[in-house]
Order: structure tokens, then C-alpha cells, then sequence
């Protein structure tokens, strides 16, 4: 059975030592359970961990290679039926069929017609990798004879033949170029097998149907052959395809191994003759699931669209395509152009390069090795930093442009300070967010002379006095927050749930609310919580009623804004005295409620980001992927990453006891990413007597503190709650040990 991440990192020596190539050891632990990464490639896993994990880790396809040298490709190996769900391992490989029943005139006709499509696309080859050599029973010389001509090609071949003399001559000629012999059925297996064996090639295996299919490769498996791969090709189209699906259903969904082999389907067998009607059932068994497909030609008619195709869906998500690092001299540029720098995303590059160029201005685009990420990945995983485009710029641009101005990304202009103190010399500027907007920015830059840049020989910088501020674009050059010290506590007792306060908020009664208030705050809460409910006929008046009456009356107590009336918090927002704090927008999900992510974003707010989607999350990994699709949302929107408090969902103890420590467990991993984190902390006690739920609570809030969790909507009248906090505080080293500490 597969792991999780969670189970494969508890198993991990938790070194974080990067040498994998994965920030962390959670990040490589949840590559290994997707099928991403091989849990070999930690090099200090302990043997029996390594043992255990190699067999429950493998794919349940078996990945299969065929062919040498260039020519060398990879089969199977697949982890999921739809690539949306992570991606497809190995692509599909295409093969033109030939047979021992054309006459040399037509054999030599079709391989010079195959070699017309070879072409690049987007840094890939793009031609049909392999031969089909069919054995029409007239001969095994003839056989060979075309066996020889279509290995002298240097493509991969597929032997299609189930005369064993036919097949043990061909391979002589042949096997060196590690063929696929595609001839074993039910009748023949065990020679067929040896053959294989002997000649160390792939064998392909057939049946009548899928349950003599079933069968013949259960058999083969028992004579120890596992080098296999699976003739899904049955006598017409609809069969093919039920056949092909159900052997990577039943091996991939219901972990049937028997099944887990790549697969071939022959489409000069089942649309003889029919060119178009082949050309259709190319693409369709690209997508599901053709690991070889057959076909009696390949020009350029077929081969546009079906190649496009491929590259998009064997195209790894987790892997983007990558442009070479270097500098490419855009309109003429030369040493003296200013440069401009972003990352080897293959669609960064041409968006950024294609408005470069529509500005006709010289500039030199130096391009980042970032792991082939987005500006905001890349960044977000530390390999688009001040470190490293500092260190690219020493070892591959500074020797070879005078230049010393650099544009970088708007996107990441919180870099700006640090790569100027890097890189010493060099004066940064910040580009606009979008690439559409590059053109006039551009063309600003050089009509205000801002493109000259260029040491003396005294080394002095020389540049002109316009003022970029009027160009750079303003709040994405703002400071990161600091992260948060002392424990934040947020107040939960102003909410419509209390029928005091939800009577007090719509007759606008001043002094029940700022009664509440004024306990919270003298008890030690930092933030209160404004609860109005759904509010959907008057929330905009009493959100903004409510912060005036709160921040008047308290010297501008930051707020969280909880209501799920986005236009109530915006009203909010408009009256918000922000000097002791941010305003929180309370709450965003990863479903329906995740344009909250925008509203605080639009806003300069914090979001409290629940991890859950449609329902609550049903276990850590769920959790995790919610929290980076909110992260992801938050970061695209400009938002720093410690503005985003995720929170885990608190669960109820009496009813989900065995849930508690995974919620804990997952606040550790936002501590350990960095992130901030918060919860509804009385959620776990609902339900429980009353002398009970103080006890529950704080013994909660310390175990979730010691595993990082930063903040809390809690009842602030609770002593023994508050007290709990205020001493963690001292063993985490928030706050200095006085006698006093609980009075402060």
C-alpha cells in the first residue's frame, strides 16, 4: 500500500540537509509519496527505513527501458490515471509499422518517408522513436533481411512476431539494440520468455482477451520474467480501448501488479488502411494510455497536432520547462545595455523576452538558473534570491557587460536592498508586476535616460539624476513583517453567537460591547474579534459602527473582522486605524471563501487561512495541500507569506479524540516551513462541563505552542488559559523570566 508523506517523513533522519535537492525533509517526503522522487535519493536513510520504504514507495507500474544510447527510452513507471492528479512519468512513443510482407521498393519508400519528420519543439525532438518489424509468416530470411535494414536506422525496435524460429534469428541481428520482441501469447509463453531472457530484451505479451492477458502475464511472472510490456491491441476499436483502460485502471487504482506494465496498442491492426481514422485514435491513445502506439505512417500532417499534444500532457507540472541560464542580448544590445533579470521558466522567458523585444529597447535578459520555477515559486523556495542572482551575476555577467544597472522582477522587489548590498556597484530597479507593462516602462527608462549606467575607469558609477520612484512600483517594495515573538491572543467574546452581543450589534448598544471589550483587553487579549455573523441586511453599517466604537474607545485596538460579508469587512477596512496593528480579515478557505485571500491582499490585511475546503481536511497531507494553495494565492497577490495565519481546524475532543495529534503535528510543519498559525482554540472543548473546558484548553494551548503555533482566538477571561500562555511565552523566550511575568 502507498505511504503518505507524513508517514514516509516520519521515517526520515530530519537532517535538512538539502543534498537531495529538496528544501526540507517534509518537502522530499511528500515528493517520495507522490511519485516525484525516489526515496534513494536520501543519502542518509537507515537501511532497515530504506528497506521498508523502497517496496511500499515503488510505483505500481514498473517503469521498463528499451533501446541504447540516444536512443534509450523510459516506459511506464506511471503513478496516476489523470495527470491533473500529479503527472505523467513517461511519455508515449510512436512507431511506424513495417512488415516482412512489402516489397523492398515500399519498405525503403516509408523509412525515407520517416525520416522527412524530425524536428525541435521547444527544446524537444520530435519524431516517431521506434519501428514496428512485423513477421508475416513468408519467411524468416526475408524477416531478417528487413529486421537488419530497420535496425541500420538506429531506432528502437519493435519485433512483432510469434514464430519463435522467426524471432530467435531477428533478434541475432538486432538484440544489441535492445528491442521490444512483442510475440508472446497464451501458446508460446515460455519459449517466447526464454527467448527474451536469453537476448535480455523486453518481451511483449497478448491475449484473446483481458483475462487470457491476465493469465499469460501471471504465468510469465512465475518463470521469472519481469521485463515485460502489454499488448493491449484486440481485434476491434471499441475492445482496444476497454482493454487498454482497464489494465492501467486495474493496475494503477486497485493495485493490481500483474498489470502494471506499459502498454502497446497497434492502430495498423485494428484501422488498417484508414489514415484518418488513425490519426484519431493517435491522440486518443496518447491520453489513455498507449505507452507504444503503432501506426502504418508519420508525416507531418499527423505529426504536428499529435506532438503537440504529447508535449503538453507529458509536459510535469512539478517540472516546469527550462530555458539554458545565461544572457541573450535583446534589439541590438550590447556590453553597455542595462540588463534585466528573471528566471529560466520556459513562459517567463518568452512573455518577458517577447515584450522586451516589442520595446525595441537594447537590454541585455540575464537569465537565472531557479530550478525552472516562477518568479513567486522560485522565490518562495529560495532559489530566486539575493544569494543566488548575486552569485550569477559575479560568475557569468559581471566580465562580460560594463553595464552595472539591473532590472528585477516587480514581483520580488523585496530583493531590491539585499542584491544591492550583494552586488556592489550595481544600482537596482524595479520592474512593473506584468510583463505587458514592460513595453512602456521601458521606453520611460530610456526616454529619461535611465539606461546608462557604466563604471568609469576610476570606478565610479556614472548615471543620470531622474528619480525612479515615479517609475517603480510602490507598496511591492515594502519591508517584510517581522514574524511574530510573543504569543498573539485574540478575543472571541464579541460574537453573534452570545445573545447579548447580537442584540447589542443591532441596536447599536454601546455599552454591552464595550463592557466585553474592556475584560478582553485588561486580560491580556491583543486582538478582538469582531464576530457579526452572515450580517447580510445591514453588515456594512455595523462592522464599521463597530470598529469606530472599539478603536475610539481603546486607543485603536487592532481588530479581526470575522463575517462572511466581504462587503461588510471592506466597510470595515475603510475606517481602520491601522497604527497598533494590522486589521485581520477573519476568515479565507481553500474553497469557497479563498478570494478572502484577495480581499486582504487588496487591502494590506492579514488573513486567517483555514485549511479545508469544501469539508474539513482528513489527515495532513489534505491539510498541507490547502495550505499551499492559499500560500500560492496570497504570494500571486503580493501578500508576504506571514501575513497569511493558517489555521488547522481545531477539532472537537469528544467527538474526533483521535485526530488531535495530527492537527498538532501539522502545526509543527507551518513552524517549520515559517509560517504563522492560529486556531479556534475552544473548539476543542465544546461540549464539555463547563469546569472541564478551562483544564482542556490550556493544557491544549501549551502542547500547541511547543509545536510553534503563534496565535489564538481564545476566551481571554479564562485565568488558568491566560496564564498557560504567559508562561509558555517565558519557556519559549518571548518573553524575559521577572517574578512578575504574569501581571504584564
Amino acid at each position: 500500500m502507498a505511504l503518505s508523506g507524513i508517514q514516509i517523513f516520519k521515517m526520515n533522519p530530519k537532517k535538512n540537509c538539502k543534498e537531495c535537492g529538496c528544501p526540507t525533509c517534509m518537502a522530499f517526503s511528500m515528493k517520495v509519496a507522490q511519485g516525484a522522487m525516489d526515496i534513494s535519493a536520501c543519502p542518509y536513510m537507515s537501511d532497515d527505513a530504506m528497506a521498508q520504504l523502497s517496496e511500499a514507495t515503488a510505483p505500481p507500474m514498473k517503469t521498463i527501458k528499451v533501446g541504447t544510447g540516444d536512443s534509450e527510452y523510459t516506459l511506464g513507471g506511471e503513478t496516476v490515471l489523470y495527470r491533473h492528479e500529479k503527472t505523467f512519468v513517461s511519455k508515449t512513443r510512436y512507431a511506424v509499422s513495417l512488415c516482412s510482407c512489402m516489397s523492398d521498393e515500399e519498405i525503403d519508400a516509408k523509412l525515407e518517408e520517416d525520416k522527412k519528420v524530425d524536428y525541435d519543439r521547444i527544446g524537444e525532438r520530435m519524431c516517431a522513436e521506434m519501428l514496428y518489424v512485423n513477421y508475416a509468416g513468408n519467411g524468416v530470411d526475408k524477416y531478417v533481411s528487413l529486421v537488419t535494414k530497420a535496425a541500420a536506422t538506429g531506432k528502437v525496435l519493435v519485433l512483432g512476431c510469434e514464430d519463435a524460429d522467426a524471432a530467435k534469428a531477428a533478434l541475432e541481428v538486432c538484440k544489441a539494440g535492445k528491442p521490444i520482441l512483442n510475440g508472446a501469447n497464451a501458446s508460446n509463453y515460455e519459449e517466447m520468455s526464454k527467448l527474451a531472457t536469453e537476448a535480455g530484451v523486453v518481451l511483449g505479451v497478448s491475449g484473446a482477451n483481458i483475462d487470457e492477458l491476465h493469465d499469460t502475464v501471471e504465468a510469465i511472472e512465475k518463470l521469472g520474467n519481469k521485463n515485460l510490456v502489454l499488448d493491449t491491441t484486440e481485434a476491434t476499436i471499441k475492445e482496444t480501448f476497454a482493454t487498454t483502460v482497464q489494465v492501467r485502471r486495474a493496475s494503477l487504482k486497485d493495485t493490481d501488479r500483474t498489470f502494471g506494465y506499459p502498454s502497446i496498442v497497434n492502430l495498423a491492426k485494428i484501422a488498417q488502411g484508414d489514415r484518418y481514422m488513425q490519426q484519431a485514435l493517435l491522440s486518443l491513445f496518447t491520453m489513455k494510455y498507449g505507452s507504444i502506439i503503432v501506426l502504418e505512417e508519420m508525416v507531418y500532417a499527423e505529426a504536428l497536432p499529435v506532438f503537440g499534444l504529447r508535449q503538453n500532457v507529458f509536459t510535469d507540472p512539478q517540472k516546469p520547462m527550462k530555458v539554458e541560464p545565461g544572457i541573450y542580448p535583446l534589439n541590438g544590445a550590447d556590453e553597455n545595455s542595462i540588463c534585466l533579470t528573471t528566471v529560466d521558466f520556459a513562459l517567463t522567458y518568452f512573455l518577458v523576452s517577447g515584450e522586451l523585444e516589442r520595446s525595441g529597447v537594447p537590454v541585455n535578459l540575464v537569465i537565472n538558473d531557479a530550478g525552472g520555477l516562477s518568479v513567486l515559486t522560485s522565490w518562495a523556495a529560495g532559489k530566486f534570491s539575493g544569494n543566488s542572482i548575486s552569485k550569477f551575476f559575479k560568475e557569468n555577467v559581471e566580465d562580460k557587460v560594463k553595464s552595472r544597472k539591473v532590472i528585477i522582477p516587480g514581483k520580488v522587489a523585496v530583493l531590491k536592498g539585499d542584491i544591492e548590498s550583494k552586488l556592489p556597484g550595481w544600482e537596482v530597479i524595479v520592474a512593473p508586476l506584468e510583463a505587458v507593462q514592460h513595453v512602456k516602462f521601458m521606453k520611460d527608462l530610456q526616454a529619461h535616460g535611465e539606461l546608462s549606467y557604466i563604471k568609469n575607469p576610476g570606478g565610479t558609477p556614472v548615471s543620470g539624476s531622474f528619480s525612479r520612484e515615479k517609475i517603480i512600483m510602490g507598496d511591492s517594495q515594502k519591508k517584510r513583517r517581522r514574524d511574530m515573538a510573543k504569543f498573539v491572543t485574540i478575543g472571541e467574546r464579541l460574537s453573534v453567537t452570545a445573545p447579548t452581543v447580537n442584540k447589542a450589534f443591532a441596536a447599536r448598544d454601546e455599552e454591552p460591547i464595550l463592557k466585553r471589550a474592556k475584560q478582553q483587553l485588561d486580560a491580556g487579549a491583543v486582538y478582538l474579534d469582531v464576530n457579526i455573523g452572515p450580517a447580510e441586511n445591514d453588515g456594512e453599517d455595523i462592522m464599521k459602527w463597530a470598529v469606530e466604537l472599539l478603536q475610539s474607545n481603546f486607543d485603536n485596538v487592532p481588530l479581526a473582522l470575522d463575517t462572511s460579508n466581504k462587503k461588510a469587512i471592506e466597510a470595515g477596512i475603510s475606517v481602520y486605524n491601522r497604527s497598533k496593528g494590522k486589521p485581520i480579515v477573519n476568515s479565507a478557505d481553500a474553497a469557497g471563501r479563498i478570494e478572502y485571500v484577495d480581499l486582504a491582499a487588496a487591502n494590506d490585511a492579514i488573513v486567517i487561512a483555514l485549511c479545508n475546503g469544501e469539508g474539513i481536511a482528513k489527515d495532513n497531507d489534505e491539510r498541507m495541500m490547502y495550505c499551499q494553495t492559499l500560500l500560492e494565492r496570497g504570494m500571486e497577490h503580493g501578500m508576504e507569506p506571514t501575513d497569511l495565519w493558517f489555521d488547522p481546524l481545531f477539532l472537537v475532543v469528544k467527538g474526533m479524540q483521535d485526530k488531535q495529534m495530527e492537527v498538532l503535528e501539522c502545526i509543527k510543519m507551518f513552524s517549520d516551513m515559517g509560517l504563522n498559525s492560529t486556531g479556534g482554540l475552544s473548539n476543542n472543548s465544546n461540549g464539555m462541563p463547563k469546569n472541564i473546558r478551562p483544564i482542556m484548553d490550556s493544557a491544549l494551548v501549551a502542547m500547541a505552542m511547543m509545536q510553534g503555533l503563534t496565535s489564538a482566538i481564545v476566551n481571554p477571561n479564562d485565568l488558568r488559559l491566560m496564564e498557560t500562555i504567559k508562561s509558555c511565552d517565558v519557556f519559549k523566550g518571548n518573553t524575559l523570566y521577572a517574578d512578575s511575568y504574569l501581571e504584564l
